[in-house]
């Protein structure tokens, strides 16, 4: 049973990049997509433990790295960074539920930033572009107005109870 829900949440983060790298691509409000994959992957790392998160993390960058035009490596480097940082914080996020809209935000923000500066030194000149600013932003806002629904869906997907906050173990 344990191992079925790693394996619907792999599924479920495959789903998320593939619409990530195919539909978002074509569909842009504003000219910027929402991060998907990232939002995602919080939503899954506020159940799992720590290294099965910081794997789903991973393997969802690495999918992301393939099917778009990135450096191999690079989302791969950034949606471990945002696991990490949702597994460090979650303790904080399950007293105060009310803090997960804004913590969606700045981590979204946060995995953006890394991916422009890392872009940047990898010779991708992400910083140098005009709008940078509104690629951060907006995405961001995006994932915290997603949050909403995707949050419940992802803990309803791994069984975790109707408490926000509760840890799913292994």
């Amino acid at each position: 049973m344990r191992a079925r829900h790693v394996l619907i949440a792999a599924a479920v983060l495959l789903v998320a990049v593939i619409l990530q790298t195919s539909l978002f691509t074509r569909i842009r409000p504003f000219d910027v997509a929402p991060a998907l994959t990232a939002l995602v992957v919080v939503g899954f790392a506020r159940h799992f433990p720590a290294e099965t998160a910081m794997l789903l993390g991973f393997g969802a960058g690495l999918l992301q790295d393939l099917l778009a035009v990135s450096p191999l490596g690079l989302w791969a480097l950034v949606m471990t960074t945002v696991a990490y940082a949702t597994v460090r914080f979650r303790g904080r996020l399950e007293e105060d539920f009310g803090l997960m809209t804004p913590f969606v935000f700045a981590v979204t923000f946060g995995g953006l930033f890394l991916f422009a500066v890392l872009g940047t030194i990898f010779g991708e000149k992400t910083l140098a572009d005009g709008g940078v600013v509104k690629k951060l932003l907006v995405p961001a806002i995006y994932n915290a107005v997603l949050s909403v629904a995707v949050l419940p869906l992802t803990a309803w997907t791994v069984g975790a109870s109707r408490r926000p906050g509760t840890e799913f173990r292994l």
